[in-house]
């Protein structure tokens, strides 16, 4: 690789970045793809919603992908940290802990991490990705029906208490001390049968990952089977995008996205921001879509810039 052309250089090895590889080999295109193989969806057991693929492991998605790309000689993978990336006359740079590699163009595939130690809830590690969770639509068919809590501040828990109780009526909003003062959204829960508790969380009980408990500071506790978090408090996997600049608009969630056009390219030119890396929750079917739409949208610019005209 070190001698041969590189026309995209991809970080990140998620569904977003091996589904664009995909695309780009089989359009015969020399892509390099960079991955440290450690994504946030490694905590969970089963990753759902994605067709022909519903239930299955998401190592193991990763793993088909892997060894599909293998067939395609134009694209090379590399386990390997990007750590810098630079923006050159021709394209850019990455530099990682064992080499740089040049491209004209760089796909941004690089995610998000969750940071959930930061909501403050001793035992929330330990049931995450288990018995507790981000998203209702990967994982809410699974938890339907159980005694749920949804975890949160006084703004979001009780805003997405009304997504979760699609899937659960015994649904119980934990605030963790921040006590809900909006006398209308108190009148609307209590109206669809959804308690608040806003005491100070003490701990979460759980046995191999299965929320049991929710025990409070004042000693008193209340059943749970698992729940649901209204916010991971991720951030970018890394800080490559916010160092160029890249625009930004509010997205859903209280997200912010990362403006882009309709190719998936930023403002910089030949920079491309995709799934997690893009939106901070694409889903895995979100991410693998837009990897396959940015693998086309470069195909097709490269065939225009090597198309020759009078």
């Amino acid at each position: 690789m070190k001698n041969k052309n590189i026309d995209v250089i991809i970080i990140g090895g998620g569904p977003a970045g091996m589904s664009a590889a995909l695309v780009l080999g089989r359009s015969r295109i020399d892509s390099l793809i960079l991955n440290t193989e450690n994504p946030r969806n490694l905590v969970t057991t089963h990753s759902h919603g994605f067709l022909t693929q519903d239930g299955v492991h998401p190592s193991d998605i990763f793993s088909i992908a892997k060894k599909q790309l293998e067939k395609y000689p134009s694209v090379v993978y590399r386990k390997e940290k990007a750590l810098q990336v630079v923006k050159t006359p021709k394209g850019f740079k990455v530099i990682t802990d064992s080499k740089e590699y040049e491209s004209e163009r760089l796909i941004l595939a690089t995610g998000h991490k969750d940071n959930v130690d930061q909501l403050g809830i001793n035992g929330l590690e330990e049931v995450y990705g288990k018995s507790v969770y981000p998203c209702p639509f990967c994982d809410g068919f699974e938890m339907a029906d159980r005694k749920l809590g949804v975890f949160g501040n006084a703004f979001s828990a009780p805003h997405f208490a009304k997504v979760i109780a699609h899937w659960s009526k015994d649904l119980i909003v934990f605030t963790n001390g921040e006590p809900l003062e909006e006398k209308r959204l108190i009148t609307n829960l209590q109206l669809n049968g959804i308690e608040v508790i806003d005491k100070p969380i003490k701990e979460l009980v759980s046995i191999n990952g299965q929320l049991k408990e929710v025990v409070f500071q004042d000693g008193t506790s209340v059943e749970r089977e698992g729940g649901f978090l209204s916010d991971t408090k991720s951030t970018a996997s890394v800080d490559f995008a916010e160092k160029f600049e890249i625009p930004t608009v509010e997205g859903h969630f209280g997200l912010t996205f990362y403006e882009v056009d309709d190719n998936k390219e930023t403002n910089v030119k030949g920079l491309y921001i995709i799934g997690d890396s893009r939106t901070g929750w694409s889903g895995i079917v979100g991410a693998a879509a837009e990897g396959s739409e940015v693998g086309a949208a470069i195909t097709h610019q490269i065939i225009d810039e090597r198309w020759k005209n009078h």
